[in-house]
């Protein structure tokens, strides 16, 4: 099948099992190393990249996550922790699902987070200004129901069992998303150097052909030659997020637009 067909009408067959999480992660596999190397480098930046806007919160009383980011992911990762205690107990107890599910909890936990100093601190971001905290917490659940029925929706229509297919789209969103807000703010408050640099790395983790932890898994799905757009998609994310890293760079100095005292830089 040539390029043009294969972008235009070639379809990845099969689906993401459990199985395939067993049989890539399993000792035995020669290639267990590379593939638990893509695993744990995807786990680690999946929690940098709510790390830094923790902090970035707590001490400038701003994220960079618009309120609708928070909602999804927390309507994805409540999804994530069912999703991943039923491949355990359908893989006979395979550990990685086990950890999946715990870390799945940690990021709901870190979301609520945010959720919670979403209404505190950027209530004038969020609402208009007089909403009451009941209409604010109002709104947060009626996101979170629409896209974690949205979700799973999709999820089943892709025959998703793992969410494997449709966990991409979280580094989607987390590498091109922040850039584009910034720019609209117009003030660096709320980022960071070092978090622009981790969505780069996000992009390079997720998207490079070699070791990523989709293709580890699933390469007949994942692979290349079987899935182009995937990598062209990366690409995408890849220049979105050094784009936004361009963008802070040519913003005012943290405080600079705000009165003296009104800020409090920390991660530069």
């Amino acid at each position: 099948m040539g390029i043009y067909s294969k972008l235009v009408s070639g379809y990845p067959i099969g689906d993401v099992s459990p199985q395939d999480f067993v049989n890539a992660l399993s000792s035995s596999n020669p290639d267990f190393g590379k593939n638990l190397t893509a695993i744990v480098l995807a786990v680690i930046f999946g929690l940098l990249v709510y790390i830094f806007p923790i902090i970035l919160t707590e001490t400038e009383k701003r994220g960079p996550y618009p309120l609708w980011m928070h909602t999804f992911y927390f309507a994805a990762d409540f999804m994530g922790i069912w999703v991943f205690l039923d491949a355990w107990k359908a893989t006979d107890h395979f550990i990685l699902f086990l950890l999946l599910a715990i870390g799945e909890a940690v990021w709901v936990c870190m979301e609520t987070y945010c959720l919670h100093r979403a209404i505190a601190y950027e209530g004038a971001l969020n609402w208009k200004p007089g909403t009451p905290k009941s209409e604010m917490i109002r709104d947060i659940v009626f996101q979170v129901i629409i896209f974690y029925t949205g979700l799973n929706l999709l999820r089943f229509e892709l025959h998703d069992s793992t969410m494997w297919k449709f966990w991409i789209f979280t580094q989607v969103l987390i590498t091109i998303a922040p850039g584009l807000v910034q720019e609209k703010r117009g003030y660096r408050e709320g980022n960071a150097l070092i978090l622009h640099i981790t969505f780069i790395c996000v992009a390079l983790v997720s998207f490079n052909p070699w070791v990523n932890m989709w293709v580890c898994i699933a390469p007949d799905f994942f692979s290349l030659s079987q899935n182009p757009w995937y990598y062209i998609v990366g690409v995408v994310c890849l220049f979105f997020a050094i784009r936004g890293l361009v963008q802070y760079l040519k913003l005012p100095e943290k405080g600079a637009l705000l009165p003296a005292g009104k800020t409090k830089p920390t991660l530069k």
